[in-house]
């Protein structure tokens, strides 16, 4: 993953356990494991070719940070209001996707 994206695993008495995703500056966004999968899912098929949005939006149950990206052409920039945009490559953003979906398989 970047350097710009960080993940952790955190304990919820709510939730049992949510990802935590810090990208850039931008406030941490918390995932349950059927959220992370569904990202995962979206952000592999905006970088396949295989949808034909180019937004990809989600507001966690568990958070109080949207989650909210732009598809462009060589990746996604994410955005966060009053925080600078984050721009992940497709490598990078794949390899988010993919630790999403192995936080959800867990």
């Amino acid at each position: 993953m970047s350097e710009n994206v960080g993940f952790a695993a955190k304990a919820s008495r709510a939730f049992g356990v949510l990802a935590a995703i810090a990208i850039g500056a931008q406030p941490v966004r918390f995932l349950t494991r059927e959220e992370a999968l569904i990202l995962s899912r979206a952000i592999e098929a905006v970088a396949a070719g295989a949808s034909p949005e180019r937004q990809i939006f989600m507001s966690p149950i568990a958070s109080d940070q949207d989650f909210d990206a732009l598809a462009q052409e060589n990746g996604i920039s994410i955005m966060a209001d009053g925080c600078d945009d984050v721009f992940l490559d497709w490598t990078h953003a794949l390899a988010l996707a993919q630790t999403l979906k192995g936080f959800a398989d867990g």
